[in-house]
């Protein structure tokens, strides 16, 4: 009988649950390691919509989405998971037709030239997957212990002594691995609003035209969430008034039943952000194996990136 493959995952957020589970399913035996639970990760405050923000046309970055796309949509038939396919209208400022990565979504329609707001060239509409965070970390920590899995709260400060307890180690840490040497790292701030649903917001609209201040209106059904900022490098966790209102009265050119919200919080998350996402090796550790540095695109290549490290411990023997 071949023994099954040790396999120790470092982190809890969406990127690190997201690797275990598949490792589980190709049989491996895998245990995480994470400083926190799942609901204190930057992961859960993640307004979780399928996107690919910021992001130039890339293949590698087109065929992680999509294999994540294609997931989460599987997933969307079971209520438990959190995840919901909802119809996201896309606002753009110059006209260059379908977006890039729109391969990956169905239903895909452009806009009628007379239902797009003044200031925009084009829109399109798709539907994509969207999840309740909280919801869907806990759903994928239940799949991952129902595969067999084994969670240890323990803060992990270097992953090398590891390795001999494991055959494989997986960092999934995000900002956390810059302790581990990676100074490519740093933060970017997001601000997000929760508001309460109402009949006049409905479904998911984006312009992500600025990268410092991308709009984004996110329907989950039970609440709504408006965005938001990428303050790059601020750590300040108080959100000012002006702050507030600048992103209501964004998001109200794309949708003007925003202005009708009940806003009920502000809520600050930090996200990893790298230059280019680390999906490899460890270039003096073999067996050391990466899976950071998404930025904004953590859940929208959760699936994808996974595969990849599944990949490399198949590969490796």
């Amino acid at each position: 009988m071949t023994r099954r493959r040790q396999v120790v995952v470092l982190g809890a957020g969406v990127s690190g649950l997201t690797s275990a589970v598949a490792l589980c399913l190709a049989g491996c035996d895998v245990e995480v390691h994470a400083a926190e639970g799942p609901s204190q990760t930057t992961s859960a405050l993640a307004a979780a919509i399928w996107h690919p923000f910021y992001q130039a046309p890339d293949f590698v970055y087109l065929a992680r989405a999509g294999k994540t796309y294609a997931t989460m949509a599987r997933l969307a038939e079971d209520a438990s998971s959190g995840i919901r396919m909802r119809a996201l209208t896309e606002y753009f400022r110059h006209d260059a037709g379908a977006p890039w990565w729109a391969e990956c979504a169905r239903r895909l329609s452009r806009v009628a030239p007379h239902n797009v707001p003044e200031g925009f060239a084009c829109a399109y509409r798709m539907d994509v997957p969207v999840a309740d965070a909280a919801v869907y970390l806990r759903y994928l920590m239940n799949t991952f212990l129902d595969a067999g899995g084994r969670c240890v709260l323990t803060r992990v400060d270097d992953p090398i002594p590891l390795l001999d307890q494991a055959d494989w180690v997986v960092n999934c840490c995000g900002y956390g691995s810059r302790r581990f040497g990676d100074d490519d790292l740093a933060l970017s701030r997001a601000v997000v609003l929760r508001a309460a649903s109402d009949p006049c917001v409905n479904g998911c609209f984006i312009d992500d035209s600025d990268p410092v201040a991308p709009s984004y209106i996110v329907d989950r059904g039970h609440d709504v969430i408006l965005g938001g900022t990428a303050d790059a490098e601020l750590t300040s966790t108080l959100v000012g008034n002006a702050r507030i209102d600048d992103i209501v009265e964004r998001c109200s050119r794309l949708c003007e039943g925003v202005a009708r919200l009940r806003v009920i919080e502000a809520r600050v998350g930090f996200r990893p952000v790298r230059r280019t996402v680390r999906v490899a090796r460890d270039s003096r550790h073999a067996r050391l194996l990466h899976n950071y540095g998404h930025g904004g695109g953590g859940f929208t290549l959760s699936w994808g990136c996974a595969d990849d490290v599944v990949r490399m411990v198949e590969e490796g023997g």
